[in-house]
């Protein structure tokens, strides 16, 4: 099972990305360098959140608890934009199955319609598996007539969505583990506030 995390209180900083998978050689006798750029990119976050009472801080840590170091699996994203830039209107779907690479053709948007989905917004999209993938919005991009829009996307994609799945525009997320059995652990002041704060990375298999 995926966890949820708790809505409250907000998250009061977050350190969200993406850490490609590259390998950089370099000659020891010219200092020339050559990268090799390989699959499995990541998306990675650290969250921190402000002091809790014990009783703000319960659902929290039985939260963390229930992930069981690294072997949980929870549900997270860039907790600074969870809205796009971008209108975002109509009821946006896959469209059309085994798709691969850059760019994911959907349907279902409002249309016609200028700046759909901007440079720098985030979309998800649940998976065969039962994994989602979240990916963000590099080009600026219009529906048209019909609702349509190419949408140029980074990480490429993983693994192909299912024909007529549904596209998450409003706080989309991704798999996540912890990134070690570490994370699991929080403080506690003497004046019994309790500071959380853990880093997850993707989760590219379940």
């Amino acid at each position: 099972m995926i966890l949820v995390m708790p809505v409250t209180p907000k998250v009061r900083a977050c350190r969200f990305g993406l850490v490609p998978n590259t390998q950089v050689f370099q000659s020891p006798l010219s200092r020339v360098s050559q990268t090799l750029e390989l699959p499995g990119s990541e998306w990675q976050g650290t969250y921190t959140y402000p002091p809790m009472t014990r009783a703000q801080a319960g659902v929290w840590l039985s939260f963390l608890v229930k992930l069981r170091g690294a072997s949980g699996r929870f549900y997270a994203g860039d907790e600074t934009y969870t809205t796009p830039r971008g209108v975002a209107t109509g009821t946006p779907l896959v469209n059309g199955a085994s798709q691969t690479g850059s760019t994911l053709n959907t349907k279902g948007w409002s249309g016609p319609t200028t700046g759909i989905m901007l440079a720098g917004d985030y979309i998800a999209f649940d998976l065969p598996s039962g994994l989602r993938q979240l990916h963000m919005v590099v080009a600026d991009v219009n529906s048209d007539a019909g609702g349509l829009a190419a949408l140029v996307i980074e990480p490429p994609i993983r693994e192909s969505p299912a024909a007529d799945a549904a596209i998450i525009t409003t706080s989309p997320t991704c798999a996540m583990r912890l990134v070690n059995d570490d994370q699991s652990a929080w403080d506690i002041s003497t004046a019994l506030h309790h500071g959380i704060a853990f880093s997850g990375i993707e989760e590219l298999t379940l």
